[in-house]
């Protein structure tokens, strides 16, 4: 259930009355003053799923654009005598969300500063591997919300919505890197668990990144903002580019632009599971203006999903390569043991070279001819001393 607050001039109070007894009976209506003009305020309480024909119905009378004013607000039960108690819904209508998305598309001076806090306090967390700092810095920030606005604006076929939303995330983007960067630039920082968690990256991350997004999407629809901090943990868009200004910092490019590409896959998907489940949830432009927006629009999607593999693919390959560089190194270990046996001291990878400390005499050509390695082995005989 919600309830509506209808505020138009008093002419206008039959149409209105006449529009509003077709979705429900509970009506009240008090004369009051707006500007130095009478109006009406009129009070029902209908059902969150007829809002948006409501509000398309009383948009197509004859009251002036400015004249006309609706206000939604939230209601948790209805009782009447002799009637079913009737609870509000858990899902916002199309009007509702659609004002939030333009309410979450920008950033208030407040919420600007959590972005430069949140970054800076996750920043501080990941140099002292602390993980618990960094998931309150999590908590903190406010990232996720212009993406999911994003998504709506695909949704809905709003290009003023889609490029406030895009302007609010990419700045908050290039300020959480900067924040972070500045953040530790004082301190003498080394490369911990923390910090190569974040960037940790695999086909399970990708999964994980569409379905926080869909679960962000129906968070944001259903109104219920406390969940939002959870989602927000789940896609992690902070440490990874905290993690990207420590790798500035530091030197390291390619650990900075690993980072800042795990950020763009899980914004990516925010937006493109987003707008997948708008869509399932029947979100879709009021107007013909709007739909013909919306099918410009729809090109960003096709955009994204190539901009999406061109990020994931350099990851995943580079990962691949460590995968397999792992499975060659383990290998040569289990050969190495197998063949020298209780003899065996120590096997060390440096670069493209195998070193083996091994105590006695060993025949080195049949060890090489059995490892078959296409790297520099190196066999290192120690001998016992009594």
């Amino acid at each position: 259930m919600r309830q509506l607050q209808v505020t138009v001039p008093r002419e206008f109070d039959e149409e209105v009355d006449e529009v509003l007894d077709k979705y429900t009976s509970d009506i009240t209506s008090n004369e009051a003053e707006r500007q130095g003009d009478e109006v009406l305020e009129f009070t029902a309480t209908v059902e969150a799923d007829e809002i948006d024909d409501l509000t398309e119905e009383l948009k197509s009378t004859d009251i002036e654009s400015g004249d006309l004013s609706i206000r939604v607000l939230e209601q948790e039960s209805l009782i009447e005598k002799g009637q079913k108690t009737r609870g509000s819904s858990s899902l916002l209508s199309q009007e509702e969300i659609y004002s939030k998305a333009q309410e979450f598309s920008g950033f208030s001076n407040a919420q600007w500063a959590l972005v430069a806090l949140s970054s800076a306090i996750a920043a501080y967390g990941l140099i002292l591997d602390n993980l618990i700092v960094v998931i309150g810095a999590m908590m903190l920030a406010p990232l996720l919300s212009p993406f999911i606005s994003g998504a709506i604006s695909l949704s809905v076929g709003d290009s003023r919505l889609m490029r406030q939303s895009l302007v609010s995330g990419g700045m908050s983007f290039l300020m959480a890197i900067a924040v972070s960067y500045i953040a530790v630039l004082p301190f003498q920082v080394t490369m911990n668990s923390a910090l190569r968690t974040i960037v940790s990256f695999g086909v399970p991350v990708v999964l994980l990144s569409f379905l926080v997004g869909a679960a962000a999407a129906f968070t944001f629809a259903t109104g219920f903002r406390d969940q939002i901090a959870g989602v927000a943990v789940a896609i992690a868009l902070v440490p990874p580019l905290a993690g990207a200004g420590i790798g500035l910092k530091i030197g390291n490019l390619t650990f900075a632009l690993h980072a800042a590409s795990i950020a763009v896959i899980n914004i990516l998907a925010v937006l493109l599971s987003g707008y997948v489940s708008f869509k399932i949830m029947g979100l879709s432009p009021t107007s013909y203006y709007k739909q013909k927006k919306a099918q410009k629009l729809r090109k960003v999607i096709p955009i994204a999903i190539v901009l999406l593999i061109a990020v994931i693919s350099p990851i995943a390959y580079n990962n691949f390569q460590d995968y397999q560089g792992f499975g060659s190194e383990q290998k040569v270990r289990v050969e190495t043991q197998d063949f020298f046996g209780e003899d065996l001291m120590s096997v060390n990878f440096e670069n493209n070279n195998i070193r083996v400390y091994v105590i006695g005499d060993h025949n080195e050509t049949k060890f090489k001819n059995r490892i078959r390695s296409d790297v520099d082995i190196e066999v290192i005989e120690l001998q016992e001393t009594e």
